[in-house]
């Protein structure tokens, strides 16, 4: 049998057709997939922290009493978070402004968080480790230290789903 070339480009084309077709109806399946592969590598803590939208609701010193969120030792530590399964977060100021965004992770034994902020190009602005106090689903509270050099002094900052 002896094609011509129009018989021969439709065959091509057609041919290319069908792939692409396959390649569009599996791209869903595929982010599906890769979306499945991010939550699994979630650890315990990270799975608690993602779905939920969570508000900075009170700060307490060491002796338990609670600081205003005016102080300026904690002032900076109150807003609203939202952690994603790929490990990476929005936060904003109580007042719905953008505060930062980036990487998030929790140490597997969930003792401590880590935050990579990086501004819209994806530089690196700082990394924070913050010391947990409690992950459960009802709350989250980090510890801040003022002074990096004594532990006398600190912070618990707590917060609760939306």
């Amino acid at each position: 049998m002896k094609l011509t070339k129009l018989s021969t480009l439709v065959i091509i084309a057609a041919t290319s057709f069908t792939f692409n077709a396959m390649a569009a109806e599996t791209q869903p399946v595929a982010t599906a997939i890769s979306a499945t592969q991010a939550v699994q590598t979630l650890n315990q803590y990270e799975k608690i922290m993602v779905g939920p939208v969570w508000i900075t609701t009170g700060a307490l010193n060491q002796k338990g009493e609670t600081v205003a969120n005016t102080d300026q030792g904690v002032s900076n530590y109150f807003g609203v978070a939202e952690y994603f399964a790929d490990h990476t977060f929005k936060m904003l100021s109580p007042d719905g402004k953008p505060k930062m965004q980036g990487d998030w992770s929790m140490s597997e034994d969930g003792k401590t968080r880590t935050l990579v902020a990086k501004d819209a190009s994806g530089n690196i602005l700082f990394t924070r480790t913050v010391e947990n106090v409690k992950v459960t689903p009802e709350e989250y509270t980090y510890r801040i230290y003022p002074n990096a050099d004594s532990k006398t002094e600190y912070f618990d900052i707590v917060h609760k789903p939306q």
